[in-house]
């Protein structure tokens, strides 16, 4: 039984005098503390002998000859035990040594929170702090590593946390168990006490001044201590607890103590302002001051307000307000509150949640109110409601990939246990009883509903786990964890438990990916061996004999029946090798094989258990049980043999059996085919490869499960046994553990038994669970490079640095020393079982580092050396030793990149290096076009010219004379606004065919109105809009701008925009609007969207302006039985009063008013999104999803003709999005995948860009600076022309994998995303890498008068993204260049290629590897025999090429000469984070020589970072100022020189585009900002009608 179980159900103890706790508010059960004074907290696990009796190592504990000291202790499967064959008579002679592997502790799911309250925290630097099973944990939510404290024993009951927020005390269940206080930053101990009420110590509470600690004990009366914890230091461990450290710490001091009384205690805290320490419970609520050595108690007084319903309650929770009040959540569901300095309840708040509220907490800014009823509300410090949160709303949109839900609480009510906010008050954490721990964001501004509704949208599901709960009819506490299986390949796992879930989590992402409701009570589960090709099944088998069937890849339940009698659990089941059929060993002592292929049929079964003696597994007499349960002949653990043919089985009561399969025949244990075979797995705690791990003195059922590693050569001892035990430790042994009792390594962590463990299918992690604790821990096996340590502890310090560290360890340490957090050790191996799984380059994971010293007041860490295992000889240089500028810092402090970036020698500091660069950038070009998710957004001015927009540029293109002018926000500028700085999603334009307005993303969105003749912005409207500006227009009139906003209303605003003045505003819709459009004729204004259609009649007149405060009315469209309602895109006018409208089925919508007069069925194939009138012309355009641009007479909706636009690219239709003209002989049209066509008699592409997704791949032509490639997420390779005053285009392309692309699992991406290219040195062919690890090279060449790309080669020797690749440069000895081929990718390792050798082009020649995370950037030196490499975790890495070997000392490279320098970690680049930036804000560099006038030079560096800035330094960068430029919305992912450097190339990450800026030299004249004015172009042709 887990700690905190009930052992009886008291209902009449919680129903008296008060409201029933157990109230069916939500769907959990009952409140296990609030059943009167139920709860087991003693110890509940015996305390594990680690005594290693001698023994002689020829006998094993399961032996035939088992007598050891004197001790007979035989167990049923002694005499089936035998040597396998193959095994030799003489063990190794380390077989009883200690494995060279270890094991860590990476991360934890699971969160106790069923049966206590108020145990979440966040610390003094926002990471969550909470417990689970015997560990306090602290986690960075955003990146998702954990750290641990793991002094504790049982479960952890406890936790308070210090007001500084550096420290925190836990306590835990058992009697005598003491108190820890320990710091969140490394996880160390700074105090331990031991109460002297002998007893488990059930709250926990510091004083505001952070001084004192209050405890209130589990006996009989409840004692309440206070401490000054800070006191009584002792320098070792002087308590007869074993596993304590012998290092100093604090033991407390008792400052005053009182018996709180019978009564259950619920909440303790002190009060912030007067310091009383105040503590509620069952119908009191105390008061108390320190007295000497005595506490003088005050309980609250209610007598003066009975009239007004005031009465004594059991207080559940606790806050306090500046003004020293103090607020108590009750049992009811109300609030009193008490007058500050007193005791008196001055004020009730009746009924704020519906049952008891569990927890409270103010922030310093609202009062949050937690309760049962699965509500967090938020209140003023009046009381006054602010907005609420439904816990059950927000599991109901959080999904997995397959749009179900990711909560398990999904359709029920979740109990709602704890809530704490950061120390900034933006983030709200949120505790359920169910183990899931949601944030949210408290940074939101509106009223009630919009406050609510950012709020909601806002949440994440940071943690989940297992849930346990109290069975409401026993009181009994429920919920074990029992089974767990790994998948057959990739880094997934599943679990099941008595939660009637089974759960499937990622191991490289930390988290559950998805779950499945069961029928009943999981017991055992395993996965299908040929899981991710097309047969990802995993099998469960539940308590009432039932097997449940799911496809986790595709969803769905494949089978489920009943193949054991009702009440025989599956204590276990498990796959053939071959796949082919699947065995239940079963509670009724009886084996079962189903045939997987066959619709999980029975194909055999052993006999019947005839006779046994003894208990059943349920403790009852054998002889009166049912047949479902045999007792200790009961089946609990299965392994098949390699060949599939046999299975070997243990027993509840020790025994073991040989089958065979799928016959089911019993086999001798000395048969010569059991003793001849190879198990496919070992998971038979009774066995001969795991008699080892049993000890003399051990009982049947000590060891709950055991699980073989995957790799290695057993018989010369290279595998290792885990272990699982029934004292909540893990084990780890040599395998097989056949001889003697083995030596072992022991981890604890867990509270109670654990029930299971395995290994992942590459070894590199061991998964465990515990039974009543309910986490599912995940350790991380840490390769036996470097030094083991022995047998009595670590080895001696061998450095100075060691010593020094060791003999400054005379005190205890400070509980507010500061500690980096990167210098949390961390794996260093490589991630050899990734197969298709894309990796968040930002969560990976750091390597090992000491400190080595100080740089202004932070610690400085050097690289740990991973092979040694000792400090890297060369120290971390300070940012001065590199030359930086005084004053500067940078996020690089304390990174490894600092210990191998060195100055070369020719650099010489001068008075002008920290100065901003003489040379500048001008924006010339603009290549993208968003389409993917706007409508009508390109249109031609009264020039000719067309306008359009992408990222946050507004685009003024003149076909004729290839020019584009552009306006964006300029950063360096003062000015309020210059134009757009996020994502621009609409554009409208101006009655006069000059002036534009565009709308964009972002928390409070501008609309800049602008002028497309030179590109200033005339009006900047803000303020109104939240979100974001989805839809624009202009009045007939032109006075008059519409927009529509991304609020929850979706409101309508309506602006005087010359005057920048907001006239009126509207409640648009509750579902989306996309599209706004303004009647000329009859002044109505129409909008349209998802299932929605209003009109707004008389919106604007020529004889009446608009006045301020004027209200519109909008009327919804009648379609009586003619129509229905579906999606509408865009509107357009015929003519007086008459609108007609797109639709999602395809038809054309004519409405007279706002009634439906006509329906035009089958306009299109698919969505109308486009639509358009030149009414002069008596023309109606509409465009559709099927590609085709149709021509209709305006007046009676006849049909004239079609014109069908293809995409170059796809070769299939192009989706339209927009349709405009002005003239009626040219129209504009605008596809989803990113094209401008111009169509007259035939189409004509404008304009072409990359369709969505983002865009990595960037490379300059290696000798024609006006040729570029780009890649991107929409799965096509493009190369352009791009030769100044001729038509920009591209001339080849490429899809690397169109045929075969799928979707990535627990990603956003498919195996078709290619994220980076790189020329050859001749120019002729290129190479790409996409997400899924796979290399394709081309070859350019013409055929027909056209360039065509064509894949030569294909290399597949990695599973994850290729983020970097480059060819080697020409040197003398490889004129041509391109010998050898780099190649980064996210599995930490740079492969090399020979591309020229003889019969065996591009064989792989060598491997780079060392880094502990994944490449990011890679570089050649210009003779190229040297490599350098980036990496996400900051490391700056050299290698001699081709082979791979590393250069240690990075100082032995320090002179030399780079090809080029686009990586963001090195000497070049030291200077380049700006201030607030981390390590991985700046994505992009490039170097390059700027040649001016009269021999005029100047090296500068150019980065694109994630503010979606460009910015120019003066190489190298050294902290000085840049110069910055805008115009990319989304994150910069690289930029590029072109080889003669008078251009930049950059590309949008998010926003698609790429963007050519010229580089202009010092003294070189600057075109203005909207660019040169060129002629007006005619497009008149009256010869010509459009229709």
């Amino acid at each position: 039984m887990g700690a905190g179980a009930s052992t009886e159900f008291n209902a009449e103890a919680i129903l008296a005098d008060e409201g029933d706790p157990t109230e069916p508010v939500a769907d959990e059960g009952y409140d296990s503390d609030l059943a009167g004074d139920v709860r087991a907290l003693a110890d509940h696990r015996p305390p594990r002998d680690q005594a290693k009796p001698e023994v002689d190592a020829t006998r094993g504990r399961l032996s035939m000859y088992p007598e050891v000291g004197g001790k007979a202790a035989k167990l049923p499967c002694a005499e089936h035990i035998k040597k396998p064959d193959n095994y030799p008579f003489d063990p190794p002679a380390d077989a009883l040594k200690l494995p060279d592997d270890t094991l860590k502790l990476e991360f934890v799911h699971g969160y106790r929170a069923h049966d206590v309250r108020a145990n979440l925290a966040y610390d003094n630097r926002g990471q969550l702090v909470f417990p689970a099973a015997a560990l306090g944990v602290v986690m960075d939510p955003k990146t998702r590593k954990q750290k641990f404290f793991d002094l504790h024993t049982d479960d952890v009951l406890a936790l308070a946390m210090h007001p500084t927020g550096a420290v925190v005390a836990t306590s835990q269940v058992g009697d005598g168990s003491p108190i820890h206080v320990w710091r969140t930053a490394d996880c160390a101990r700074v105090a331990t006490i031991f109460p002297k009420h002998g007893k488990a110590t059930l709250h926990l509470a510091f004083s505001q001044d952070g001084y004192n600690l209050a405890a209130v004990g589990a006996d009989e009366l409840h004692t309440v201590d206070v401490y000054d914890w800070e006191s009584n230091a002792q320098k070792k461990n002087v308590t007869k607890h074993a596993h304590l450290p012998d290092a100093p710490y604090y033991a407390g001091k008792l400052l005053a103590t009182e018996q709180f009384g019978r009564a259950a205690p619920y909440v303790v805290k002190f009060n912030p302002v007067d310091g009383r320490l105040v503590i509620g419970g069952r119908l009191c609520l105390k008061f108390y001051v320190i007295d000497g050595d005595a506490l003088r108690c005050t309980p609250a007084a209610y007598a003066h307000g009975a009239r007004k319903g005031y009465a004594q309650a059991s207080i559940l929770s606790l806050t306090f307000l500046p003004d020293g009040s103090t607020f108590g959540g009750t049992l009811k569901g109300d609030v009193y509150k008490y007058e500050e300095g007193g005791a008196r309840a001055v004020r009730k708040f009746a009924h704020l949640h519906h049952g008891p509220i569990h927890d409270l907490t103010f922030t310093g800014k609202v009062l949050v109110s937690a309760g049962k009823d699965g509500k967090v509300k938020m209140w003023s410090v009046f009381m006054q409601g602010d907005f609420q949160l439904s816990i059950a709303k927000v599991a109901e949109t959080l999904l997995d990939e397959r749009w179900a839900p990711l909560s398990y609480n999904n359709g029920k009510t979740p109990c709602v246990r704890a809530v704490a906010s950061t120390p900034d008050a933006r983030t709200l954490a949120v505790g359920i009883s169910t183990s899931e721990i949601y944030e949210f964001s408290l940074d939101v501004v509106g009223d009630y509903l919009q406050k609510e509704e950012l709020a909601m949208r806002s949440a994440r599901l940071t943690l989940q786990g297992h849930c346990g709960f109290v069975d409401h009819k026993t009181g009994a506490d429920e919920g074990d964890v029992w089974a767990v299986a790994t998948h057959p390949k990739l880094p997934f796992f599943a679990t099941v438990g008595e939660d009637r879930s089974v759960r499937v989590w990622s191991l490289k992402e930390k988290k559950m990916l998805r779950h499945a409701r069961l029928p009943a009570k999981g017991r055992s589960v395993a996965w299908h061996p040929m899981g991710g090709a097309g047969t990802d099944h995993v099998a469960v088998g539940c308590l009432n004999g039932k097997v449940v069937v799911v496809d986790v890849e595709r969803g769905g339940t494949v089978a489920a029946a009943q193949h054991a009698p009702e009440g025989s659990p599956v204590l276990a089941l498990k796959y053939s090798p071959c796949g082919k059929f699947l065995g239940l060993a079963c509670g009724d002592g009886r084996f079962r094989v189903l045939d997987v292929h066959c619709g999980y049929k029975l194909v055999d079964q052993t006999d019947v258990v005839s006779d046994f003696a003894g208990e059943t597994l349920l403790g009852k007499p054998a002889a009166s049980s049912k047949r479902a349960d045999a007792g200790d002949e009961a089946m609990t653990h299965v392994d098949w043999s390699v060949d599939s043919r046999h299975v070997q089985i243990n027993t509840a009561g020790g025994g073991l059996k040989f089958f065979t399969a799928p016959q089911c025949d019993a086999v001798a244990s000395n048969a010569p085919e059991i003793l001849g075979t190879d198990w496919h797995t070992w998971t038979l705690p009774y066995g001969w490869a795991s008699q080892g791990v049993w000890a003399p003195t051990s009982e049947v059922g000590d060891v709950n499960a055991v699980a073989r590693c995957n790799q290695g050569d057993w018989v010369a001892n290279e595998r290792v046994l885990a272990v699982a035990d029934d004292f909540g430790f893990v084990r780890l042994t040599k395998y097989p553990a056949n001889v003697g009792v083995s030596n072992e390594r022991a981890y604890r962590g867990h509270s109670a038994r654990v029930t299971s463990c395995l290994f992942s299918a590459s070894d590199k992690w061991l998964v465990t669970t515990g039974g009543a604790d309910r986490c599912v821990f995940v350790w991380r096996r840490k390769d036996p490079d470097g030094p083991a340590e022995g047998p009595d502890g670590p080895k001696p310090p061998t450095t100075q640095l060691d010593k020094l560290k060791l003999a400054q360890k005379t005190k205890p340490p400070s509980p507010t020393a500061v500690i980096d957090l990167d210098t949390e050790e961390a794996d260093t191996d490589t991630d050899s079982e990734d197969e298709t799984e894309y990796l968040d380059g930002k969560a990976a994971s750091a390597k090992t580092m000491v400190q080595s010293g100080m740089e202004g007041g932070v610690a400085v860490f050097t690289p740990v050396n991973a092979e040694n295992g000792v400090p890297n000889p060369y120290k971390n240089h300070s940012l001065a030793e590199l030359g930086c500028r005084r004053g500067y810092k940078s996020p690089m402090i304390g990174k490894p990149v600092l210990a191998q970036t060195h100055v070369p020698s020719w650099w010489r500091k001068e008075s002008t290096s920290y100065d901003k660069p003489k040379s500048q950038l001008r924006l010339t070009w603009a290549y993208g076009y968003r389409g993917h998710d706007a409508r009508q957004n390109c249109f031609y001015n009264a020039k000719g010219e067309v306008v359009y927009h992408t990222a946050a540029l507004g685009v003024v293109y003149n076909p004729i004379y290839e020019t584009q002018k552009h306006i964006t926000d300029d950063p360096e500028s003062d000015d309020v606004a210059e134009g757009n700085t996020d994502d621009i999603l609409c554009l409208a334009r101006h009655p006069d065919k000059s002036t534009f307005a565009t709308g964009e993303i972002g928390r409070k969105p501008k609309i800049a109105v602008w002028s497309s003749d030179d590109c200033k912005a005339i009006s900047i409207l803000q303020g109104f809009h939240r979100n974001a500006v989805v839809a624009l227009c202009f009045s007939p009139c032109g006075r008059y701008l519409a927009s529509v906003g991304q609020d929850l209303d979706h409101s309508v605003a309506i602006y005087d925009w010359k005057k920048e003045e907001l006239l009126a505003t509207y409640a648009g819709d509750k579902g989306k609007i996309l599209g706004i459009n303004w009647n000329a004729d009859s002044g109505t204004l129409v909008t349209t969207g998802v299932k929605h259609v209003k009109f707004v009649f008389n919106a604007w007149n020529k004889e009446r302006p608009i006045e301020k405060g004027t209200v519109f009315k909008p009327k919804k469209a009648v379609f009586g039985s003619m129509g229905k309602w579906q999606n509408f895109y865009t509107s357009a006018f015929t003519g007086g009063d008459v609108s007609v409208v797109g639709t999602q089925k395809g038809q054309l919508y004519v409405f007279e008013g706002h009634k439906l007069a006509r329906v035009i069925p089958q306009a299109h194939k698919g969505k109308v999104t486009a639509v358009f009138c030149l009414k002069e012309h008596n023309v109606l355009l509409s465009g559709g999803d099927d590609g085709v641009v149709r021509f209709w007479r305006a007046d009676d909706m006849s049909p004239l003709h079609s014109i069908r636009i293809e995409s170059p690219v796809s070769g299939g239709p192009a989706a339209i999005n927009s349709i405009t003209t002005d003239v009626k002989s040219k129209a504009l049209v605008g596809t989803k995948c990113g094209e401008i066509w111009e169509i007259s008699d035939e189409a004509r592409l404008l304009v072409e860009a990359h369709g969505k997704g983002e865009l990595w791949g960037l490379a300059i032509h290696p000798s024609d600076p006006h040729k570029l490639a780009t890649c991107s997420d929409d799965g096509t390779v493009r190369l352009w022309n791009i030769v100044p005053g001729k038509t920009r285009e591209v001339y080849a392309r490429a899809w690397p994998r169109k045929e075969d692309a799928k979707k990535i699992e627990n990603s956003s991406f498919n195996t078709g995303c290619v994220r980076s290219v790189a020329w050859h040195p001749d120019g002729n062919s290129l190479a790409v890498g996409t997400v899924a690890g796979k290399v394709h090279v081309y070859e350019l060449y013409s055929y027909k008068g056209t360039y065509r790309l064509t894949c030569i080669k294909e290399l597949d020797m990695r599973n994850e993204w290729i983020s970097d690749i480059k060819y080697s440069p020409c040197t003398p000895d490889d004129p041509s260049g391109g010998r050898y081929l780099a190649v980064g990718s996210h599995e930490n390792a740079v492969d090399i290629y020979d591309t020229k050798k003889p019969n065996a082009e591009y064989e792989l020649v060598g491997t780079c590897r060392g880094h502990s995370s994944f490449i990011t950037h890679l570089g050649w030196s210009k003779d190229g025999s040297v490599l350098y490499t980036n990496s996400g975790d900051y490391e700056l890495l050299y290698w001699y090429a081709p082979k791979g070997v590393q250069i240690v000392n990075g100082i032995d490279v320090k002179d030399v000469t780079w090809a080029d320098t686009t990586g963001v970690l090195g000497f070049e680049t030291t200077g380049v984070w700006y201030r607030g930036s981390d390590g991985t804000d700046v994505n992009s560099a490039d170097v390059s020589v700027v040649h001016g006038d009269h021999g005029y030079q100047e090296r500068v560096l150019v980065t694109g970072d994630d503010r979606g800035i460009v910015s120019l330094f003066r190489a190298p960068a050294l902290g000085g100022k840049p110069k910055t430029y805008g115009g990319h919305s989304s994150h910069v992912a690289t930029v590029r020189f072109s080889k003669d450097g008078s251009n930049v190339f950059s590309a949008g990450g998010g926003d698609g585009t790429v963007c050519q800026w010229e580089v202009i030299p010092e003294g070189r004249q600057v075109t203005p900002a909207g660019g040169e004015e060129v002629p007006k172009q005619t497009i008149e042709h009256d010869a010509e009608d459009i229709s």
